[in-house]
């Protein structure tokens, strides 16, 4: 027999013992077997890539759950478990939600984030996956700083009105980020903001009674990002070369026309504690010194200021040196800063002390002001570059103006007793810089007082809200709108010149119970300064309580 024949042979015989043990199975079969369909979970409706804006926008997810054998499966159904997780920085998966829709912030760095929706069946421990991406883009690089109080222990929270484009605005909340050991602020003051123009970028301050830190952004690098707040940027770590324990609250930078294009010649900051320090910036590898409110460079302290800080807004400057108005609490009395006479190096330190602000020789009102008290002041560019000074004596307030513009100070008109409705009680103050009118707030209404005729006017009221601050919109950067806008062509810059007119009103609303009743709104004004119409659209809401409003620019 041959090989072939032997391996057909072969074949044969195992199929046919195959036969037979089926044939075996089949006679023992008792009918005892149960045939089912597997069941099979889709997810539907969560797209591979979502975009949204870090901190802005909320992931906003509504998975369909189908089973092949159940249909729909939604929460209802005890029989299946939900979850969300994400791929931290160290590449480990960490559960976000337990919950089939998903709604939350996206405080997220900016980039690509690596998401997982899972659906677990109980029964049969049977789990089905998702795998998407959020990818976050910044939201911090330009638009309104909001400095916020939180809660009844007025934690302080900055959130942002961020323009993302000139059409697209969005509101933005919580944007600080605390490294371990960074302790949270309370009680917020202002937000301090020094625009330059070189790689170092823009200079953010945020400001409260307990401790003030500079919030360090990549503006430098294009992304305008908030970074983490690290505890060496606490201003006085930072900023100052001597140490001190005061409490800064105000940060106020002073320009003046420069030898060859405007700058800054100096920041100026006041504590709580009634001093004030001098930052020349004209120098470099400077910082702020001891206190300046002495007549002697490094000297004790003389006498104590008020938290203000009076400087022009007029653009384009006149004055090859910057010039800053303060006021003297112990003596009532307005005094001043000067970096006249200096050009770069301030060896002879001038740019170092205060010096009382003598009478001129037909005085409107004496910078001796007696026993008045100074309530705030209100920088323009009204005029020559005018600052309303606000004072008090007796419960009757006064309004005394200063012009700054021309780099000398020359007194306006002085208005005593001024008898505005409620302006005696008002707690929030701005000052058109196109028109000769102040505005101020009490409770929940806004007035217009024309300082010329005398005439006060209601000029919005807002039901169910308490009125925080009033603000102008103006630019820190002394080059001008033209030069900050150097990128855009009129348009735009038209835009940004526009914003500088309109008046920004933050509330909150008394019924919130959410820490978030927070309101912005952007009013144009018209009729002379006494018109005020609510721009259509710039409404928004979901703010903790604010405190101080500032604009971040970007270069």
């Amino acid at each position: 027999m041959n090989i072939e024949k032997m391996n057909i042979l072969k074949i044969s015989r195992l199929s046919m013992l195959w036969f037979c043990l089926l044939a075996i199975a089949c006679a023992e079969d008792k009918g005892n077997y149960t045939y089912e369909d597997k069941a099979v979970i889709t997810i539907d409706s969560i797209s591979s890539m979502l975009s949204v804006l870090a901190n802005a926008e909320y992931i906003d997810l509504k998975p369909v759950v189908t089973s092949n054998l159940e249909g729909i499966i939604d929460e209802r159904n005890t029989n299946f478990e939900f979850a969300y997780q994400r791929k931290n920085s160290e590449g480990e998966w960490e559960e976000v939600a337990n919950t089939k829709d998903l709604h939350m912030l996206a405080a997220l760095e900016s980039g690509r984030h690596a998401f997982l929706f899972s659906v677990t069946d109980k029964r049969t421990e049977v789990k089905t996956l998702k795998l998407f991406y959020v990818n976050a883009t910044t939201i911090t690089s330009e638009g309104w700083m909001l400095l916020c109080d939180e809660g009844s222990e007025e934690r302080v929270r900055l959130d942002m009105l961020a323009q993302i484009s000139v059409d697209r605005i969005v509101p933005a909340y919580d944007v600080i980020r605390r490294k371990d050991g960074v302790p949270e602020q309370y009680h917020a003051a202002n937000i301090g903001f020094y625009a330059t123009g070189s790689a170092t970028g823009n200079r953010i301050i945020a400001m409260s009674e307990d401790a003030a830190y500079w919030l360090e952004t990549t503006d430098s690098k294009g992304g305008g990002e908030f970074l983490d707040v690290e505890s060496y940027h606490e201003l006085k770590s930072a900023m100052f070369l001597a140490a001190t324990d005061d409490h800064i609250v105000n940060f106020v930078s002073v320009p003046y026309k420069g030898l060859y294009k405007p700058e800054h010649d100096a920041v100026i900051c006041v504590s709580r504690e009634g001093n004030v320090y001098a930052w020349n910036t004209v120098e470099v590898e400077t910082g702020f010194e001891y206190p300046i409110n002495t007549s002697v460079r490094g000297g004790t302290p003389e006498y104590k200021v008020a938290p203000y800080v009076g400087t022009t807004l007029k653009r384009p400057l006149s004055s090859d040196f910057g010039i800053a108005l303060l006021f003297d609490t112990d003596n009532h009395r307005f005094v001043y800063w000067s970096g006249e006479g200096v050009t770069g190096s301030d060896v002879a330190g001038k740019k170092q002390v205060l010096h009382p602000l003598e009478d001129p020789e037909n005085k409107n009102f004496s910078y001796n002001t007696g026993n008045m008290d100074l309530v705030c002041m209100l920088n323009t560019s009204f005029s020559e570059g005018m600052v309303y000074c606000i004072m008090q004596e007796d419960g009757k307030r006064h309004i005394y103006e200063v012009n700054l513009g021309s780099g000398e100070f020359k007194q306006g008109a002085c208005h005593l007793d001024v008898m505005a409705e409620n302006f005696a009680n008002a707690t929030c103050f701005a000052a058109s810089s196109q028109y000769y009118v102040i505005y101020y707030a009490y409770g929940n209404k806004v007035y217009a007082y024309n300082v010329g005729s005398g005439v006060s006017e209601p000029v919005i009221t807002l039901e169910g809200e308490e009125i925080t601050c009033l603000k102008f919109n103006r630019y820190d950067y002394p080059r001008g709108i033209d030069d900050l806008c150097s990128k855009y062509d009129d348009e735009i810059k038209n835009i940004y010149r526009d914003r500088e007119n309109q008046l920004i009103v933050c509330s909150y609303k008394n019924a919130a119970t959410d820490n978030n009743g927070g309101m912005l709104r952007f009013y144009d004004v018209s009729g002379s300064g006494m018109k005020l119409t609510l721009k259509p659209g710039w409404e928004y809401s979901g703010f903790a309580k604010i405190k101080d409003v500032r604009y971040k620019e970007v270069r």
